[in-house]
């Protein structure tokens, strides 16, 4: 009876112990981060026919007959600084938070930066620097 009970208990011991063994396994694992909490990089379509530059920065200067724009980049942990001369509809994704714009277009031609339902904010052409939250933001027609 003695050897059943220690037969027994040495199989739940065996057990208890491959548990572990799989748990600490599984723990050495690195998760998958939820796609949820996921970092994106920011982008424009169609593109502006300038490549994007990113840097420590942010913006801080804009070429005379451009509307220029900077969002941070969470995956690069770089702004991403773009240039838009053609007029034309640019499609924003994965623009959020704090960020910054100077339209430096000529002849006073006023940028728009618009909404989901089409509405826009018109921003003038000043050649000063802004601060803007992107979050609203769907679109920009710097024309």
């Amino acid at each position: 009876m003695r050897m059943k009970r220690a037969l027994g208990a040495a199989a739940v011991m065996a057990s208890a112990v491959a548990a572990l063994a799989v748990t600490q396994a599984e723990a050495q694992q690195p998760a998958p981060a939820p796609s949820s909490l996921q970092a994106t990089s920011p982008g424009v379509s169609p593109s502006t026919g300038y490549a994007p530059i990113y840097n420590d920065e942010g913006l801080i200067s804009c070429p005379s007959g451009s509307l220029c724009t900077s969002v941070w980049d969470p995956v690069r942990k770089k702004w991403r600084v773009d240039r838009f001369e053609r007029c034309g509809t640019y499609d924003l994704s994965y623009w959020a938070g704090r960020g910054g714009f100077i339209n430096n277009q000529t002849n006073g031609v006023e940028g728009r930066f618009i909404w989901e339902d089409g509405t826009a904010r018109v921003v003038s052409a000043d050649n000063k620097s802004h601060g803007v939250t992107w979050d609203p933001y769907w679109k920009i027609k710097p024309c």
